[in-house]
């Protein structure tokens, strides 16, 4: 495709990396960069959601399989690995990036009867003063964006040595097998019928490092609630904004911003009042990071892994009744065929048909009929494929799939056990070691039974195979003519294991064990009343002893717990587990002050959180909103409601620098300043923070000229001049003459803060706005007014002496180290 040029001052352009063209627009709100990898995933107006290279190149898409259903926001995962989805039916799908598929889906509906309205995902180092203390020593200051790049030892910051602590934290899960992947069905959305899905899941070739850092994911709802979740789907718990507004008027969440070592998270709410739109910020502090430390991620990890396996276990047995009850369905077909014409001619069933025959050799005539004309060899080799698959599959799922998880779900409990016993005093963690003993004692009888069901089929196959020869045979004598038997016939009939037939034809061929093992549709009443009665005590012993008396031939004393009872008593278990830690850690969670922003209607915003006196102001963290208003700033009135010519309307944008001191987790507000900027007549487009130091503002001025503004914010920025920040107090919401200004209403004084300039007369002018903040390859994308095509730019051009001189406008802007910022990323497989 061919490129605009600028045709008036070239130093001005970006260097452009790519441009593609969609087929549908995009949707507002639904684009999203991926922090880690040159990435770009967006959603357009008919509900599919695309992933693109740089290039071009389609990665994976997802359709949307609900028609009433519409894409709302989304969001990347720190460490670029998920994507996170959220819909109007207020559920959020996590898609893996390395497979396009879904890893889970969470249906929020129970936790809040609103619609999504903020989706944001933020990463915290667990143990923030350990981590500030390695980076002193190296001297380093991590921003925001180092600390989603640099992973969780940032900038080889390595933790020192120390084996008592690292031998408490070895991962023995790792040494593990792989679980085996299961056929593909449809359940589950067949996550785990592929290598690369189950390698995401339980496999992840990237070491946790599991002590360090913990991801929060959020999601608001337009009726004040928020649900927060921790290490993609660990669920803490849903918490109610309202109660925490001066009014307790209801607040929607709209958008969502931390700093990697702070544990207080930043909010936005907007709050409709009447005829009137006000916007508010809030803190939220979660006390649970710094109070739980590095056990936080070694728990809500292990969690989740739990949650995994015990998906897989259900899975599994989902398929493993699917294939008992295909083996037994053709057979108890063909005999249904013949049993009522036994019980008429000759009073007996066909188990005592068969029998007959086993035993005297003498074959009632109905028998021969059904055996010579309705089963024949056909049917026979219908009801040993039925049979011998089925027995062949189930032993597989179970000795590949079943213990493996089951083996992999105890290591996990008893690395929790240790937590619960051996844990400090001063941390909660929501953790019962009598629980967990119960869990485990479940799982065992759950090996135990797995095991009897090994036994089981390998001897009800045996029994099968003899009974099939000798059912073949049959039907072969009785359809040759009336003649003495031959000899070969009668070798035949001294080869065969009658003791295994009879067997067959007395056990497995009426009942299977295993039903009594798999029990898929047991009685209520007749449920194990060491089961019902008294859950919270061990069952094994009395397990062990059923199983014993079952394999001796002998009935149990009490109806035996079949798989199904005890994985629903292993997830009840887990539910109570999950609920107890998330108890606890929602107790950790509070509100901070409310803070009023401004009121009117809110065009454009951005929020993002940073550390500006470096690692020796560690209490002190600045959260900075840049706005922009529907509004004339020096008559409160609404732009577009002006009967003004547009050289009249000067654009404003409003920057709130609000500025917290975090002492134990617990926030306060220590100082509200504001600034604004003036620009020349025109609109502003969008808004986003670039870095640390400076925002991008896309504007179009009244000639229809459009550009990327590159304006420094932080207060004592290196650059010059330095934002007129003044204190303020947080009801007066509307700019008066004592606001100081950032004067660039004319065209000259904003010309130096120009980044980039697309062409004159050029129908392209940019609608959206998107940032990819990594440290040396940070880069922009634009979407179009007509919202059909994108473009994006390097925003560290290989120019060594950028600058506000030399039409640069930001003090980050450095030359690049080589070439490989215009390449495509590729360090993960997708």
């Amino acid at each position: 495709m061919e490129v605009d040029t600028e045709d008036e001052d070239p130093q001005l352009n970006l260097n452009l990396l790519a441009e593609k063209v969609v087929h549908q627009p995009l949707k507002i709100d639904s684009l999203a960069y991926c922090p880690t990898m040159d990435l770009v995933a967006l959603a357009t107006i008919d509900e599919q959601i695309h992933v693109y290279r740089l290039n071009g190149q389609r990665v994976f898409g997802i359709s949307n399989k609900k028609p009433d259903c519409s894409v709302r926001q989304l969001r990347w995962k720190p460490n670029g690995q998920i994507l996170a989805i959220s819909y109007s039916d207020s559920s959020v799908s996590l898609i893996s990036a390395q497979t396009g598929k879904s890893v889970h889906q969470v249906q929020y509906r129970e936790q809040s009867e609103g619609k999504i309205s903020c989706l944001g995902w933020g990463l915290n180092y667990t143990d923030a003063e350990e981590t500030r203390a390695r980076l002193d020593n190296l001297k380093i200051d991590i921003g925001h964006d180092d600390a989603l790049n640099s992973g969780s030892q940032p900038f080889g910051a390595e933790r020192p040595l120390d084996l008592p602590n690292d031998l408490a934290f070895l991962d023995i899960e790792e040494v593990l097998p792989r679980l085996s992947i299961l056929p593909a069905t449809g359940g589950d959305d067949g996550i785990f019928s592929s290598r690369a899905s189950m390698d995401a899941i339980f496999h992840s070739s990237k070491k946790d490092n599991l002590d360090d850092t913990a991801d929060v994911l959020l999601v608001g709802y337009d009726n004040g609630t928020i649900h927060l979740s921790i290490y993609d789907f660990f669920e803490i718990g849903t918490f109610d904004a309202q109660s925490a507004t001066q009014d307790h008027q209801v607040c929607r969440p709209i958008l969502h911003s931390n700093h990697s070592l702070c544990s207080t998270h930043s909010l936005l709410l907007w709050q409709s009042l009447g005829s009137q739109q006000a916007l508010h910020f809030m803190p939220l502090d979660l006390r649970l990071i710094p109070e739980t430390g590095r056990y936080l991620s070694l728990l809500a990890s292990k969690s989740t892994r739990l949650q995994n396996v015990l998906r897989y276990i259900r899975e599994v047995q989902i398929q493993i009744f699917s294939e008992f009850r295909a083996s037994q369905e053709l057979p108890r077909k063909f005999m249904r065929n013949i049993e009522e014409t036994l019980q008429e001619t000759n009073q007996c069933s066909f188990v005592d048909a068969a029998y007959h025959l086993v035993v005297t050799g003498n074959c009632f005539p109905s028998m021969k009929e059904w055996l010579v004309e309705e089963l024949g060899d056909r049917g026979h080799k219908r009801w040993d494929k039925a049979v011998v698959s089925g027995y062949e599959n189930i032993g597989r799922l179970v000795h590949e799939n079943l213990l493996p998880a089951l083996q992999r779900f105890s290591v996990l409990i008893s690395r929790l056990r240790g937590l619960s016993r051996f844990q400090e005093s001063i941390t909660e963690l929501g953790l019962s070691t009598e629980e967990l003993d119960h869990m485990l004692d479940t799982v065992n009888c759950l090996q135990l039974l797995a095991h009897s069901v090994l036994i089981s089929v390998g001897s009800e196959r045996r029994q099968f195979s003899a009974f099939s020869v000798w059912l073949k045979q049959e039907i072969e004598t009785q359809g040759t003519t009336t003649s003495p038997p031959s000899d070969d016939s009668l070798n035949q009939d001294f080869m065969l294991d009658h003791a295994l037939i009879l067997e067959y034809v007395q056990g497995a061929m009426l009942q299977s064990r295993l039903s009594e093992f798999f029990a898929i549709q047991p009685d209520s009443d007749e449920r194990p009343d060491w089961i019902s009665v008294a859950e919270n005590v061990s069952i094994y012993e009395n397990f062990k002893k059923e199983i014993k008396l079952c394999n001796k031939g002998l009935r149990p004393e009490r109806k035996l717990a079949g798989l199904d009872a005890l994985i629903a008593r292993l997830a009840k278990q887990s539910t109570t587990l999950f609920h107890n830690i998330s108890e606890a850690q929602k107790r950790k969670v509070r509100f901070g002050a409310f803070i009023a922003l401004g009121t009117g209607k809110l065009l454009n915003v951005d929020m993002r959180m940073i550390s500006e006196g470096g690692l020796a102001a560690k209490d002190e963290y600045i959260t900075y909103i840049a706005t922009s208003w529907d509004r004339d700033p020096s008559q409160g009135a609404s732009i577009t409601s002006l009967p003004l010519p547009a050289s009249k309307i000067i654009p404003l944008v409003m920057i709130h620098r609000v500025v917290l001191q975090v002492v134990n987790g617990i926030s306060s507000t220590k100082a509200i300043e504001r600034a604004s900027i003036r620009l020349p007549a025109g609109v502003i487009k969008d808004i986003k923070f670039a870095d640390d130091e400076t925002m991008i503002l896309a504007y179009i001025e009244e000639a229809a000229k459009s550009h990327l503004l590159y304006i420094p914010y932080r207060k004592g920025s290196q650059s010059l001049p330095d934002m007129p920040y003044m204190p303020t107090a947080p009801e007066h919401n509307r700019t008066n003459s004592s606001d100081t200004f950032m004067d660039l209403s004319t065209h000259d004084a904003m010309k130096r803060y120009i980044q980039h300039t697309f062409p004159s007369g050029s129908s392209w002018t940019p609608e959206i706005i998107e940032v990819n903040g990594r440290k040396g390859r940070r880069a922009i994308c634009v979407v179009a007014q007509d919202r059909m095509h994108y473009r994006i730019y390097d925003l560290d051009p290989p120019k060594a002496d950028d600058g506000l001189d030399s039409g640069g406008a930001g003090p980050n802007q450095t030359a690049a180290d080589d070439d490989s910022h215009m390449a495509v990323e590729t360090d993960t497989v997708i």
